[in-house]
């Protein structure tokens, strides 16, 4: 049965967590504003701005011990066995 999981890692203060992303609704997600990826235009008939097209930017999160910002990364090759928690699938780095 596999499963998704994230590592929450802060590299300032060693704290770690594994989540399934349920149970982030208690830690403070940092607000990002969209990367322009190319720069407004002007369409020449209508003489109306033709917005940009932006990126998407990962979900960043406050650490909960010394406040940096961490982002999630996404764990690969985890399954969860029923009697010790989660382990790593064979073949899978």
């Amino acid at each position: 049965m596999s499963k998704k999981l994230y590592k929450l890692y802060c590299e300032i203060c060693n704290w770690k967590k594994i989540t399934d992303g349920t149970d982030v609704a208690g830690m403070f997600e940092m607000k990002q504003s969209p990367v322009p990826t190319t720069i407004p235009k002007q369409d020449p008939i209508t003489k109306k701005t033709i917005e940009s097209k932006t990126k998407k930017r990962p979900h960043k999160f406050r650490c909960p011990n010394c406040g940096r910002a961490i982002t999630p990364k996404k764990l690969s090759g985890v399954k969860k066995d029923d009697k010790n928690g989660y382990s790593r699938e064979e073949g899978s780095s």
